[in-house]
């Protein structure tokens, strides 16, 4: 069910090298020391957050460990002894075999026998290929053109070609598509940065920020012209490089310095791992040792043969040209696209596509100081510890990180998609308020964001009908003002009148969605059975505009706000009872103390009361395993955790069991701040994650209290097939079950159900 989060990714990592999540405590002292980490994009600190946090999708959207050259400078400053230069470079790995779509990278990074094993069947059949194909055997001079015609290497080395270039173009567009995901980049962009690609493809020369030691990148710089070089006379200039005579062709100066460079520094990073000196070579997997013994003994085998045909020995030339392409071919077409090499294609890759965005990004239009104005400067004191995004609901299901938005405001480095596009992904559901360790409001910060977004037309398309029928009608679901009371049906609704006990406030989500409308009647019979006076305010009701409040439409909040404080003024209420947590929230909290003087509660609180008072006796046995829901706009925002579940455990022969994530820890259904019209995650919702969740508790009945959470659970069942399985109730259907008398228990229950009409009549 998770999709965002996965419990297995750092094991899934820690196979390729990673190391020590369980240590680093993301103090971001690696960070601080790394070179070329900047403010937006603090690494190594960030991809340890993602394998903490266990963020997959983050982590393969991700070019920042390709950012990273592993000068160990992260290593030797970690004050809890960790190796972020490590983990950084096992994260390269992993992501290889992620853009790999064959799964070979995976096999040969895992597996020294499949690297070994696939090594060895090239080279051998390379040495068959040759055995059986070859072209005449000269014994009389050195005749290499005879024994291999150019035009035969030129076609194997156009195939070769061809094999290399499919699998990098197909990985590459596959890093792509991970890298940059929906960002919108015009085509001119991608051809004006190509220089990027080309110009740190050949150069590496980020590298020489990094660590104090410059020689390494000489040397890394040196390793991969020489390499280059070959590949060039290889599959390039093979005609002009492979010649049978001893006369000098100007090409021979290129190969001995292939040969000189990759024999030198091949031999130096030997010993240099070996002795484990430099801090890039103090962990070695395979595949770093099979990359230098490959490339050695290519080059070793090259020039051997060459100095064994200027000395005109025919045989020991033709079986050491076969050994050195059984070498060579295999080193290309195994390490190029699924191994070691690959780096020196992905990083430059990652820095061409880094660039681009950057370039793309479009000023945020959001200003610092506007926010610091609105909701004060609290949020600037953010130690971007991360708990906010550790404790966010939505990383269960895909990636959402409200530290990131903050670090950007506190910054000045707002751009639309990491701040004005990303605060709609909010569900306001306050994980990350109650966990904050310095208290910042972070629901107050992002809904000023939006206010001003909402300010300059800048708002999702799934909002757009929402907030247009809250101005229009008064309610977000385009219905029809005048039929509010509707939904109470054949039941009679009193009109308010000023002398009831309670005025009882019908939430959009029960007066116009059908899914709620059975819970708003439960509650209605609740009320009379108990003989509690009660009235509504029928259609002169208008929405208590939670839902504009959080998305930062204040015109219409402050519209919706002004009417219903007049109507509750002349119709002379003094106690408000909301069916909705949100209407609850709202007027509490969001109306400021504009209704001090109401007594408001939630339709849970007064229930509990007429338990706990005897003036409703559940009797009849509601046989079922329940867990509760906490609605998040019941417990955060309002404390209110326990007359839920004691209501429940009024019932006879309900069984209460709690799901791992409950009361101030509950996961929210997603439907928060207006993402019950859709976030653009269609198959990323939370409610599924919840309803696997009342599953695995082996509930078969999940109860709750809000009617927005009734929606985005039912939907869940729905989708996911379950309807069989689980069903989701109202916490007054459940009560009003144990409360109801059915017609075959008539004749037994004669005196009981005359005491509950007496009741209904007062």
């Amino acid at each position: 069910m998770n999709m965002g989060f996965d419990s297995k990714l750092y094991q899934e990592v820690a196979q390729f090298g990673a190391r020590d999540m369980e240590i680093c405590m993301q103090c971001g002292t690696c960070s601080a020391s790394c070179p070329i980490s900047t403010g937006t994009d603090p690494f190594p600190r960030k991809i340890y957050r993602y394998l903490q946090l266990g963020l997959r999708d983050k982590l393969l959207g991700s070019p920042v460990p390709w950012l990273c050259y592993y000068c160990g400078e992260c290593n030797e400053d970690c004050p809890r002894g960790a190796e972020p230069a490590e983990t950084m470079m096992a994260a390269r790995r992993w992501l290889t075999t992620q853009y790999d779509r064959t799964g070979l990278a995976r096999r040969f990074y895992l597996s020294g026998k499949w690297e070994i094993g696939a090594l060895s069947v090239l080279a051998i059949g390379i040495v068959l290929l040759f055995w059986f194909f070859h072209g005449p055997i000269l014994t009389d001079r050195v005749a290499v053109n005879s024994f291999a015609p150019v035009k035969w290497i030129e076609i194997g080395d156009l195939i070769m070609a061809a094999v290399l270039f499919t699998f990098l173009l197909s990985n590459a567009i596959r890093m792509f598509g991970f890298v940059m995901g929906d960002t919108k980049v015009p085509l001119r962009l991608y051809v004006t940065q190509a220089k990027t690609f080309i110009w740190h493809f050949m150069t590496q020369k980020r590298w020489r920020q990094c660590g104090e030691d410059r020689s390494l990148w000489v040397k890394h710089f040196i390793l991969v012209t020489g390499y280059m070089t070959m590949m060039t006379l290889i599959i390039v200039c093979i005609r002009w490089f492979q010649v049978d005579d001893s006369s000098w062709h100007f090409t021979s100066l290129f190969g001995y310095y292939a040969t000189g460079a990759l024999l030198f520094v091949t031999a130096e990073m030997f010993h240099s791992r070996m002795k484990k000196e430099a801090p890039i070579h103090r962990f070695s997997e395979l595949s770093d040792w099979l990359f230098l013994i490959l490339l050695f003994f290519t080059s070793l085998t090259g020039i051997l043969m060459h100095a064994v045909r200027l000395a005109g020995w025919p045989m020991g030339t033709y079986v050491l040209y076969v050994i050195h392409l059984a070498i060579a071919v295999p080193m290309l077409v195994i390490e190029v696209p699924f191994g070691k090499w690959s780096h020196l294609f992905y990083r430059p890759l990652a820095m061409f596509l880094v660039t681009v965005k950057e370039k793309a990004a479009k000023a945020s239009i959001v200003d610092p100081e506007v926010i610091a104005a609105e909701v004060g400067e609290t949020f600037q004191t953010c130690l971007q510890c991360g708990v906010c995004t550790s404790v966010c609901p939505l990383n269960w299901v895909s990636a959402f990180s409200p530290r990131h938005i903050l670090r950007h405001l506190s910054m000045d480095t707002a751009t639309e998609q990491s701040v004005d596009q990303a605060v709609w992904r909010c569900l306001t559901c306050n994980a990350c308020g109650v966990d904050c360790p310095r208290s910042i409001d972070l629901i107050d910060v992002l809904k000023a964001v939006r206010s001003l977004n909402v300010t300059h037309n800048k708002i999702p398309v799934h909002l757009a009908a929402p907030l247009a029928s809250l101005e229009q009608n008064a309610n977000p679901f385009n219905g029809d003002p005048r039929n509010r009371d509707q939904w109470a049906a054949d039941l009679p609704l009193p009109r308010f009148q000023g002398d009831q006990a309670y005025c009882l406030f019908t939430c959009c989500a029960t007066a116009y969605e059908p899914v709620n409308q059975k819970a708003g009647r439960a509650l209605i019979q609740l009320l009379r059975l108990a003989g509690v006076s009660f009235g509504t305010l029928g259609a002169e009701e208008s929405c208590c505009g939670d839902q504009a409040q959080k998305l930062g439409a204040l015109e219409v909040f402050s519209a919706l706000f002004q009417r219903n404080t007049d109507l509750f003024s002349r119709s002379g209420v003094q106690k408000l009872l909301t069916l909705s947590p949100h209407c609850l929230n709202a007027f509490k909290k969001g109306y400021g103390d504009a209704l001090k003087n109401l007594q408001i509660e939630h339709y849970t609180q007064l229930l509990e009361r007429l338990l706990e008072e005897g003036a409703l006796r559940p009797k009849r046995a509601v046989e079922s395993i329940v867990t509760y829901h906490d609605p998040c706009y019941l417990g955060r925002h309002n404390g209110i955790y326990e007359a839920p579940r004691r209501i429940l455990q009024r019932i006879p022969g309900l069984q209460l069991v709690e799901m791992p994530n409950n009361r101030a820890g509950s996961l929210c259904c997603g439907s928060g701040s207006g993402n019950s019209w859709g976030n653009g995650f269609p198959d990323k919702r939370l409610g599924r994650v919840r309803i696997q969740e009342a599953l695995n508790s082996g509930a078969a009945m999940i109860a709750t209290a809000c009617p927005y959470c009734m929606r985005m659970l039912n939907d869940a069942v729905t989708e996911l097939g379950l309807g069989d399985q689980v069903s989701v109730r109202d916490l007054a259907e459940l009560l009003l079950q144990s409360l109801t008398i059915t017609a075959e228990e008539e004749t037994k229950a004669h005196i009981a159900e005359e005491r509950i009409q007496e009741v209904s009549h007062v």
